[in-house]
């Protein structure tokens, strides 16, 4: 009986001894708390299901907000990539049918008013006899309404000769009066018309390298109305062109205008445009050695002598009344007795500059305060009849000074 009594007890304290432990892990599991799931309970059956019911929706919207996140980053950016590319490629294609439409619009608008200019000369034509005959040597345009037109001095220099205009719809017209400007390369034309279609002349000076050009003209005396496009590649290029006979005489011409526009023969005397439709240039020269590289006189040049005509139906020409020969400074390098400058080689005896004690032999080193070193005609073409210039002079290792007043060429 003791030996059961004794077991009985040992047997309650083992099981007592478990049942503190199995409560002690409990309290710890119960502090821990972190991986333990509360429980909730719910009496009401229909309110668990209403709970459950919100506890899906909850899932259902994170899953659909991970699938179009999904969608969003790995199948719509593309898309959006080649949106963006589609509207940078239409933007491209406006911006060039915006140009090509301005220039034909410019082309369209300013085409009546750039004619070609023949000269006339007798000719004998078998079965016909002596008949005269037209051919078309150069280029010009209207600039006034009542028949006055502007081409290029060297176009209509036969002094001999007999020009007619003809406009874009073939009506022909003869040149009734011509006013020359050789150190510029400028004349007008004057013909007996009127409600003639005019073009607008821009201003020069606002031009800027890389701007768009248009030159319209009559190349090689054949395709009148012929359209060529660049832009402006250069500005204040001095220019020296070959005239006369298989180019016996040169000239330089100052702070011209470069363009990659084709000009050829032909196109001489013909309007450089903007995109705008003003006049900004007029087209007089081009490379015999090299491509895309035209010439084109400044139009602010052109403006003055036009009023000039206007009023005095003329140009009303500075004159100093000296003949010259240019000395550059490389040839002053290699030649005694010299400096760069104008040499007088002759004086008119009635001119302002022998009055005013300008003699043969003299070399004009200064006009107006600015070194001659290359056109001298150029120097004096800025100038007003009736302006008094300061002239210095180099002679024999001496220099002076004279005052010079121009007077109106005759």
């Amino acid at each position: 009986m003791e030996e059961k009594e004794i077991k009985t007890k040992a047997n309650k304290e083992v099981k007592e001894v478990k049942e503190v432990k199995g409560e002690e892990k409990k309290k710890e599991g119960k502090k821990k708390g972190k991986k333990l799931i509360p429980m909730i309970k719910i009496k009401d059956p229909q309110r668990a299901g209403i709970v459950a019911f919100v506890v899906m929706l909850v899932i259902t919207a994170v899953l659909y907000g991970v699938v179009i996140t999904f969608v969003v980053m790995n199948v719509l950016s593309p898309n959006d990539e080649t949106a963006e590319t589609s509207e940078e490629e239409t933007k491209i294609e406006t911006v060039v049918t915006q140009e090509e439409s301005a220039i034909i619009d410019v082309v369209q608008k300013s085409k009546a008013a750039v004619v070609s200019i023949a000269i006339t000369e007798m000719s004998f034509v078998p079965e016909q006899g002596v008949v005269d005959q037209s051919s078309n040597i150069g280029t010009g345009f209207i600039v006034d309404s009542n028949g006055i037109i502007v081409t290029n001095q060297h176009v209509v220099s036969d002094l001999d000769a007999n020009y007619i205009v003809i406009t874009s719809d073939g009506d022909e017209y003869d040149v009734i009066d011509i006013a020359r400007d050789d150190s510029n390369d400028i004349a007008v034309l004057k013909v007996d018309a009127t409600e003639l279609t005019p073009l607008t002349l821009g201003n020069s000076e606002a031009l800027v390298e890389g701007q768009t050009v248009i030159a319209i003209g009559t190349p090689l005396g054949t395709y009148a109305g012929s359209v060529t496009t660049g832009v402006v590649s250069g500005l204040d290029r001095d220019v020296t062109a070959s005239t006369g006979w298989f180019g016996s005489s040169a000239k330089t011409y100052e702070n011209v205008i470069q363009t990659d526009a084709a000009v050829n023969p032909g196109n001489s005397g013909g309007p450089l445009l903007n995109t705008s439709g003003e006049v900004i240039g007029i087209n007089f020269a081009t490379t015999s050695g090299a491509d895309n590289i035209s010439f084109a006189l400044p139009v602010n040049i052109v403006s003055d002598r036009i009023e000039e005509y206007r009023t005095y139906g003329k140009f009303i020409k500075p004159y100093l009344g000296v003949s010259y020969q240019m000395i550059s400074k490389y040839q002053a390098r290699y030649y005694d007795n010299v400096v760069a400058g104008a040499l007088v080689v002759r004086t008119d005896p009635y001119g302002p500059a022998q009055k005013a004690g300008i003699e043969r032999g003299d070399i004009i080193i200064e006009f107006g305060g600015e070194k001659v070193e290359n056109s001298l005609a150029n120097m004096i073409s800025e100038y007003k009849v009736g302006d008094e210039v300061k002239i210095k002079l180099w002679n024999d290792g001496e220099e002076r000074t004279v005052n010079v007043t121009l007077v109106e060429l005759d």
